[in-house]
């Protein structure tokens, strides 16, 4: 046994030139060779429904599924202890060939063996798949009920103080010490009317405990998680809210811009320019009447005749406001240029 050990310890290998002769040597053996070592066990664990009746041969039971003579059962230990070896060396591998093969449910059908020695190695095959704290492994062991032989094995065995009692006593105090939140579930769940007798250890009602701590906390968590997501949908609801009425008002100014008519804003534009114009026509008739007050008060027509010359471009500017340009004054000196050049005419004499 020694030996197998050794060669199938991927550690004990010299050290190789290429890091993948490790996987390649696991792949290999896993491959060609696995089967060969379970085939014993598996041929021993059949599930078929003849195999699986038993007779009754005076007082004692014969099990077909677990034959209980001593050669088989000492075989079956030997090659449960170089699988507890592999679960441990060849992580990977093993859970492969686990899953596929379903292997921990058939090594548990050895719980039935009156062997006690057998009994245990198959305990101690599901307590070091535990003991690595591997979710796969567990979602495994929940989706199967893989633990109702090994609670069936601590209901047969009594009050009974033996070393199957304490295996399985201390396999769930594991579970309650690492707090394997998944399993502990599963068990309270499933099993625990059945375990809440055993009063003589206070492991079951730890598990039970530490089930309702979980349950407590989850239910916390999410008051918490409600009430802090409240405030979130209030601002939410307000800021959409304000946008709404933001569009509403928006939206009636645009309406009642657009319901106000036409003629009615073009009446209104055409009003206001007569007010204009009115105001403009009254300040121009304000400076005639000064125009004509100034002419009146005058000595003399001539005077008042020049004085009202001025009035009309008064009007004028008020009306129409002139621009003086410089190039209107460089055109006025090129004519009077124009017209000094420009020979005068000499009179017609007489004949």
């Amino acid at each position: 046994m020694g030996l197998l050990r050794t060669l199938i310890d991927p550690e004990n290998m010299l050290a190789p030139t290429n890091k993948t002769e490790k996987t390649e040597f696991l792949s290999f053996f896993y491959k060609y060779c696995m089967h060969v070592l379970t085939a014993p066990l598996l041929a021993n664990t059949a599930e078929d429904s003849d195999e699986r009746a038993e007779i009754q041969e005076g007082s004692t039971k014969i099990n077909r599924v677990c034959p209980d003579n001593f050669q088989t059962a000492q075989l079956l230990a030997l090659i449960l202890e170089l699988l507890t070896f592999c679960v441990e060396h060849h992580t990977y591998h093993m859970k492969n060939y686990i899953m596929n093969t379903d292997l921990l449910r058939r090594v548990l059908v050895l719980m039935n063996s009156k062997h006690t020695f057998l009994a245990l190695c198959a305990l101690r095959f599901m307590r070091r798949i535990i003991g690595l704290k591997d979710e796969y492994y567990n979602r495994y062991i929940i989706k199967g009920n893989l633990f109702e032989p090994v609670i069936n094995a601590l209901l047969d065995n009594g009050t009974r103080y033996n070393l199957l009692n304490s295996a399985i006593i201390e396999l769930f105090e594991f579970i309650k010490v690492e707090d394997v939140k998944s399993l502990i579930a599963h068990i309270v769940d499933n099993f625990y009317k059945a375990l809440e007798s055993i009063e003589y250890v206070q492991t079951f009602k730890g598990l039970k405990g530490r089930y309702e701590q979980e349950k407590d906390r989850q239910t916390q968590r999410f008051r918490r998680y409600r009430r802090e997501a409240r405030p979130v949908e209030d601002d939410e609801e307000m800021w959409l809210n304000e946008d709404e009425e933001d569009d509403d008002e928006a939206a009636e100014e645009k309406s009642r811009s657009d319901e106000e008519p036409f003629p009615e804003s073009y009446e209104k534009f055409m009003e206001a320019k007569k007010v204009k114009e009115r105001a403009a026509n009254g300040a121009n008739g304000a400076n005639s009447k000064a125009a004509t007050s100034a002419s009146a008060t005058s000595p003399n027509g001539s005077s008042a005749k020049a004085a009202a010359l001025p009035a009309t471009p008064v009007v004028k500017t008020a009306m129409v406001g002139l621009v003086d340009y410089p190039d209107d004054e460089d055109e006025d000196e090129e004519e009077d240029e124009e017209e000094e050049q420009a020979p005068r005419k000499r009179p017609r004499l007489g004949s």
